[in-house]
């Protein structure tokens, strides 16, 4: 299955559309989406002629039972650029399965926004539930995805609209190789609008808007439920029944 040379002008067409399907299937929710995408790869594999990878998509049918969609496209995309950085075919080594359990203690929260004053609304939100701990912040996209690798966040409070990667960059990365949930909290994710949309495609749990004005001391008192049920959600948590 190794050392023998790959066409590198075929590998080259293939990485790029291997990714856009990897992506697709990080994001599949229903399993007849997850059959398409995985149909598809094959069929990529099979042109590109790499052996390991049409060996680790014929592993997966049948479709195991649970399947986690995220972490088998991240792990078959991680060996498709390895494979295409080596210029040969290489053996696949299948991540351990994740575990489902829930982590005990708090839900290890990352809040993201390129405000200072929108990150505090947000933390002081959600310190109203002691189910949330906020352990990291990020003021844009990149330093999101840094803290998302380093910290292993159980749960992302997202943004939208940030310099340098937006939230929807963050979300076509976290949805291959990123951790735990992500709630997107944006006035520009207008529930049910294009952006919205997009975002749940990516993979987040939950849209939750932001009051008018980004800097609106109001969040805590309109917004902060929203947070908070939203984030209870995602993180798989029970609703907290009203006194």
């Amino acid at each position: 299955m190794s050392g023998t040379a790959l066409d590198p002008e075929l590998l080259a067409l293939f990485l790029p559309e291997w990714e856009a399907e990897a992506g697709r299937l990080a994001a599949a929710e229903e399993e007849a989406a997850q059959r398409r995408s995985l149909d598809s790869l094959r069929g990529l594999a099979a042109g590109a002629e790499i052996g390991s990878l049409r060996a680790a998509l014929r592993a997966l049918d049948p479709l195991p039972e649970p399947f986690d969609a995220k972490g088998t496209a991240g792990a078959l995309l991680a060996h498709a650029r390895t494979v295409a950085a080596a210029g040969h075919d290489l053996p696949f080594e299948a991540p351990p399965p994740e575990s489902r359990a829930p982590a005990a203690g708090p839900v290890r929260v990352l809040v993201v926004d390129d405000s200072a004053m929108m990150r505090r609304l947000v933390r002081e939100s959600l310190a109203a539930d002691p189910a949330f701990t906020v352990v990291a912040e990020a003021a844009d996209g990149r330093e999101a995805l840094a803290r998302i690798a380093e910290d292993s966040p159980g749960l992302i409070m997202l943004d939208i609209e940030m310099p340098v990667l937006d939230g929807l960059g963050v979300l076509r990365d976290w949805a291959l190789r990123g951790t735990g949930a992500v709630v997107v909290v944006s006035s520009a994710a207008v529930p049910g609008g294009e952006v919205a949309t997009e975002a749940r495609r990516l993979g987040a749990s939950a849209v939750v808007g932001k009051p008018s004005g980004a800097f609106s001391p109001d969040l805590g008192e309109r917004q902060g439920e929203a947070i908070r049920r939203a984030a209870r959600r995602a993180a798989g948590l029970p609703p907290v029944e009203a006194p």
